[in-house]
């Protein structure tokens, strides 16, 4: 009887303590609800969507309100009464018959055309929130099976908001949505695993949705939506390794040919439409551009034709492919590199991918990690120079679609330390993007520009898609002498805006590091430096690994030269790493009267580069 009762009280706890974990997940999904609802969008982002995002919002609102994929006329200038500054970076292709369609996957636009149709622009953000959710029910049913119902609350809440995915919320992009596809297959797929372990405990009770669950109905629903997946980012076809080769290795043949019906029905159902609506399966391929300030049709003497930037995809593997040695360069960087490291960005991840290791492993286990070491070797290999999605991305923007993986491949159980973990990493190195997720969505380099992310090892294969290159007047600076010139790509802050045609000041008593890039192998360069009215201005130069210190006296001039070898040469590319700093600042304007200079100068600097032989 004392057992009995000692029993009926502990399950009457839980289900209060599951009560309060749902009433805490209601609260929270009431509050992003409210801000879908009831934020001002165009006016956070100061009227302004940028290559991805204005697609894809030109996108849904032509099948929320024309109910097709046709760019036109229509389109353009619906565009503008919501966002002022124009699609910037929009990406277009025509059709063999003249017509104009925009060139991304319609899936994110497709499901969230309703909701735009309904609440606007907002609509974007309800969708969003009803996709959240969805992920922290699926989580908290995931880890409650092992965990008191409040911990597996904060474990998936902590897997969700203490990451640099979190940011993804808030963009009209598909990257979120591709997280919750992803998230949704591998939950599906997964909870008969996990209730098939005898160690777990079961406080759901029985009914309609366990049964489903349970079912091989939900292996089919996940294969379905994996093709859903596959449309919207090609990829995620690795989510067939759990779903498929599980049920081969349990000798369902039977069922493993239906999950791949499914899983084929719904990707040619939407590369099927594509090709109906736009004569073409590749949304990416054909006579594809990108526009910026000027657009096609938005009068009569502007065409597709007469202006643009070629972007198809139609030759990428000649074009992107780069030698295989930059795979071992890349698998660094993936997981420690400054802009994309993931155990910086993503620290769950690295932690779950440990718990994984650190407790016995079961079959599926196995096959989520083979999926995902395969999803990312992908990336690493097709796209070894953008594998983190473009220059304005925070972290990796790609990793969005693999991250998912991580949350259901440990083998043991969450602990409150592990949750400790994750927010103290969290709180280190992306406390800023956590708080202004908006904010770093329009700077996606600020919070890199401060230690301790500036001291992080930096990714020498994406020199082109650096986040700090959204800076205008720190990406492409000429320097050198045609026609042994260069460019560079300033990684901070801490220089003048370039003024002088011959080089350029460094901000004040603050060190400015940049990337080199020439076309042509350098033998030496050679850094001259001006200082300015300040005494014994220490002045610190590295190149590459080697540094040389002077001290100036005022408007002193002196050269420095530094022998080079060939830089991170990638292609025909050649990159140096630049460090240039002074120890003493002046401002001309307020120590001389007759002086209009109102810039904090540290040292001037102009490279002269020569080249090998």
């Amino acid at each position: 009887m004392y057992f009995r009762l000692k029993m009926w009280y502990s399950i009457e706890a839980m289900l209060k303590e599951k009560q309060k974990a749902l009433l805490a997940l209601i609260a929270v999904f009431t509050v992003f609800l409210g801000f879908a609802l009831f934020v001002n969008h165009p006016s956070k982002v100061n009227g302004f969507l940028f290559a991805d995002q204005a697609v894809y919002f030109a996108m849904t609102e032509s099948i929320a309100f024309d109910g097709d994929l046709e760019y036109t006329k229509k389109d353009l200038a619906r565009y503008y009464q919501s966002y002022a500054a124009g699609p910037m970076g929009i990406f277009l292709k025509k059709a063999e018959d003249g017509r104009i369609f925009y060139a991304k996957s319609f899936a994110y636009p497709l499901f969230a055309a309703p909701f735009v149709r309904l609440f606007g622009v907002n609509g974007f953000f309800v969708f969003h929130a009803l996709g959240l959710l969805l992920v922290l029910l699926m989580g908290l049913t995931w880890f409650s099976r092992s965990s008191r119902p409040g911990l597996s609350l904060l474990a998936v809440s902590s897997f969700v908001f203490a990451t640099a995915g979190y940011v993804y919320y808030f963009w009209i992009a598909p990257d979120f949505f591709n997280f919750f596809l992803v998230f949704s297959v591998l939950f599906l797929w997964g909870y008969k695993k996990k209730a098939g372990d005898p160690a777990e405990g079961d406080d759901m009770r029985p009914g309609r949705l366990k049964a489903f669950l349970l079912s091989d109905s939900s292996d089919y629903l996940a294969a379905f939506l994996a093709g859903i997946a596959v449309f919207s980012k090609p990829p995620n076809i690795v989510l067939m390794i759990p779903i498929g080769l599980g049920l081969l290795l349990q000798k369902k043949i039977g069922k493993a040919f239906l999950a791949g019906v499914f899983f084929l029905a719904s990707a040619a159902v939407l590369f099927g439409a594509n090709y109906l609506l736009t004569s073409d399966w590749n949304f990416m391929g054909g006579e594809r551009k990108s526009f910026y300030f000027v657009y096609p049709l938005e009068k009569s003497d502007v065409t597709f034709d007469s202006t643009g930037h070629a972007m198809t995809s139609e030759d990428y593997f000649d074009r992107a492919l780069v030698s295989p040695k930059f795979l071992i360069y890349n698998v660094f960087y993936y997981v420690f590199g400054r802009f994309t490291g993931l155990a910086w960005y993503f620290f769950p991840a690295v932690l779950f991918l440990i718990l994984f290791f650190a407790a016995p492993k079961k079959p599926y286990q196995w096959l989520i990690l083979a999926a995902l070491t395969l999803h990312i070797l992908i990336y690493l290999i097709l796209m070894p120079t953008n594998f983190g999605g473009g220059g304005g991305s925070v972290a990796n923007r790609y990793f969005l679609n693999i991250y998912p993986l991580f949350f259901f491949l440990p083998a043991m159980t969450v602990r409150p330390r592990h949750i400790v973990a994750i927010w103290a990493m969290a709180a280190v190195f992306i406390a800023p993007l956590i708080l202004s997720p908006l904010q770093s969505s329009m700077s996606p380099a600020a919070h890199a520009k401060k230690f301790p992310v500036k001291a992080l090892p930096l990714e020498m294969t994406l020199v082109n898609e650096f986040p700090t290159n959204t800076n205008p007047h720190g990406f492409r600076v000429p320097c050198g002498t045609p026609p042994h010139d260069g460019i560079l790509h300033f990684l901070d802050d801490n220089f003048n805006r370039k003024e002088e045609p011959e080089g350029l000041w460094t901000l004040g008593a603050k060190t400015t590091e940049m990337v080199l890039k020439t076309y042509f192998p350098v033998r030496e360069i050679t850094v001259r430096l001006t200082n300015n009215v300040r005494r014994d201005n220490t002045v610190r130069v590295r190149v590459g690994r080697k540094t040389q210190k002077v001290v100036l006296q005022p408007r002193e001039r002196r050269e420095l030269v530094f022998p080079v070898g060939t830089g991170f040469r990638i292609g025909y590319n050649h990159h140096h790493r630049i460090k240039i700093g002074a120890s003493k600042a002046s401002i001309p304007y307020f120590e001389d009267e007759k002086s209009e200079e109102r810039r904090n100068l540290g040292v001037f600097f102009e490279l002269v580069l020569t080249p090998r032989d």
